[in-house]
């Protein structure tokens, strides 16, 4: 192969997009949401969000979703019990994809300003993990706070109506992020207009 065409193909190379993948965990229990304060992180600080963590070099996402869940939740999930629940393709910035996740059923404690979450029984013992950091809540699903972080409301819009994808921010009508998933479940009416302030 001549000279030139090794630069072509290195020139080609150094032009192909990096996407941030983030990884952002749907824990759910008796109506209510955990989300946290994000802090120092130079974007949205003092919104709140789902438990969120950025795809390492050589992670699967399943693997992301377990790191993110002990360090930021203090609990620990194993993977059959992650499912996903939305993708949103963020235009934004600079390109981001976010996986956001349900989980079945956790092992540990989290405390978040007096409210706790009892030990699931069906699953088997495993590590102990760390408290969770200071700044996360549970929320009732129909009052979630008014300074949450845009994308992750309309994210969670878009789940609670049956997408399975979305963009954001939105191109066209709302509800344009793809059809509903057949047999979705329709939420109580309390939990989806939490997400359309």
């Amino acid at each position: 192969m001549s000279r030139a065409g090794d630069t072509a193909i290195a020139a080609e190379v150094q032009h192909r997009r990096r996407v941030v993948v983030d990884v952002i965990l749907l824990l759910m229990r008796n109506g209510r949401i955990l989300l946290r304060e994000r802090a120092n992180t130079g974007y949205g600080d003092g919104a709140y969000e789902p438990p969120t963590g950025q795809l390492a070099d050589r992670e699967t996402i399943v693997e992301t979703a377990i790191r993110v869940a002990a360090d930021e939740a203090g609990i620990v999930i194993r993977a059959e019990n992650v499912s996903l629940g939305h993708v949103m393709h963020d235009v934004s910035g600079s390109g981001r994809i976010a996986f956001f996740l349900t989980v079945s059923g956790w092992q540990g404690e989290h405390t978040a300003r007096g409210e706790h979450l009892e030990h699931l029984e069906h699953l088997e013992h495993l590590e102990h993990t760390q408290p969770a950091p200071p700044g996360a809540r549970w929320f009732p699903v129909g009052n979630l706070p008014t300074n949450m972080l845009d994308r992750s409301r309309v994210a969670l819009r878009n789940y609670a109506e049956g997408m399975r994808f979305s963009t954001y921010p939105a191109f066209g009508p709302a509800g344009t992020g793809g059809p509903a998933r057949p047999g979705a479940r329709h939420w109580a009416t309390p939990w989806q207009d939490a997400f359309s302030a």
